[in-house]
This record gives C-alpha cells, structure tokens and sequence, in this order.
C-alpha cells in the first residue's frame, strides 16, 4: 500500500488529536468502527466468504483473518506499552495474517467479537495516566503512543469496512 506523504500526515494528525480525547471516548471510537466492520461481514454467506475479486486479492475470510491478526497485535501492544512494558513488534509485515484452519467463517467471527471486546478493555483498562513514552513505530504513521494505537485500530476498521465492501460489490457480481 503507497500511501502519499499529505495522506499520511493528516491521518497521523487525526491520530494524535483522537488520542487526546477521554479514554471513553477513545472506546466509543474504536467500538464504533469494530462495530461496522463485524456488520458487514457477519451476514456473509458461506460460499461468499472464500471468493476472490481477483487472483492476487483477498478473500472476505482472508481479510478477516488479516483484522483478527492485526488487532490482536494492537492490544497487546497498546496494554503492553500503556503500563510501561517497551515491546518489539518484531518485523511486522504488512498485511499479517494468522494461517487459515478452516473453521467455519461464524467462528471466525465470534473471534473477532472476543478480540474486539479485548481490545475494547485493553483501552479502559490503562493506567492513569497511561505511560505515553513508549512509541513503538507504525510502518506508516510513525511512532505512536498506547492511546494512539488506540485510536489506530479505528482507522484499520475503517480502511478494513472499505475493502470488505467492495470486495463483497465483486463478489456478489
């Protein structure tokens, strides 16, 4: 993914501005956006989920998989570094992805359900303050504090919502 050099800095700069804001309204963005994001997926037939668009494109179970991965990352991360625990990301690779067991797509999202209710108590359950000196480095916004990790996942849900939804525009035909 190319991002522009303005693109990334207003998104860094709605990153640190929504990070500023009370923990509970940090939740609400977060619940907001996860909230979408199973929406638009849990209704999903079956037979749908393992469809491509294209031959070097996700699937709607691959992107899943991608955003269960990925948020399960951010809330350890985010509690980690939240209580003064400097963590390594170790070599984060765009587009991570658990591998695929083959459950059923329900179960994958009763998963994501969990995570995102884990991710949703990662944020409430920082300290207070929360330790902020420990940034660990995002591939594309930089360094970001635990409350900007925070406020991150919103931003993945969000770009994630968009790309389920036209991968389901082409799937469906």
């Amino acid at each position: 993914m190319v991002l522009s050099d303005d693109i990334r800095a207003r998104v860094r700069s709605y990153i640190q501005h929504q990070a500023t804001k009370s923990r509970e309204a940090i939740v609400d963005l977060v619940r907001t956006s996860q909230t979408k994001y199973v929406d638009v997926i849990s209704s999903v037939p079956d037979e749908l989920t393992t469809k491509q668009p294209g031959p070097d494109e996700w699937s709607i179970r691959q992107l899943t998989l991608h955003v269960i991965t990925a948020e399960g990352g951010v809330a350890r991360l985010v509690a980690a570094t939240g209580r003064g625990t400097d963590v390594t990301t170790g070599d984060r690779v765009l587009g991570m992805s658990q591998d695929d067991d083959g459950r059923p797509f329900a179960q994958l999202v009763d998963e994501l359900r969990r995570l995102n209710a884990g991710m949703l108590d990662a944020i409430r359950d920082l300290p207070d303050p929360p330790q902020t000196s420990i940034t660990p480095l995002h591939p594309f916004f930089g360094p970001l504090t635990c409350l900007e990790w925070a406020v991150f996942q919103r931003v993945h849900d969000e770009d994630h919502i968009q790309h389920a939804n036209k991968i389901l525009d082409a799937v469906r035909g």
